[in-house]
């Protein structure tokens, strides 16, 4: 994933108006997940990415 995917998937939860816990539960991930995903914390699956992109009604292409 290019480096700006994670302002990408912040910028996109915040126009939304959904916290990160909302977000998770939308994508069936945890909390923990989304915080480490959104501060570029640790290594994240690509299904991962699949999950929240589908979340937010983007394409996981617009993150490459």
């Amino acid at each position: 994933m290019k480096a700006a995917a994670k302002e990408i998937i912040r910028d996109k939860r915040m126009r939304l108006g959904w916290s990160q816990q909302e977000l998770a539960q939308k994508a069936g991930v945890c909390k923990n997940t989304i915080y480490n995903l959104e501060a570029n914390k640790g290594s994240t699956k690509f299904e991962t990415y699949e999950k929240v992109c589908k979340a937010l009604g983007i394409k996981i292409t617009y993150l490459l």
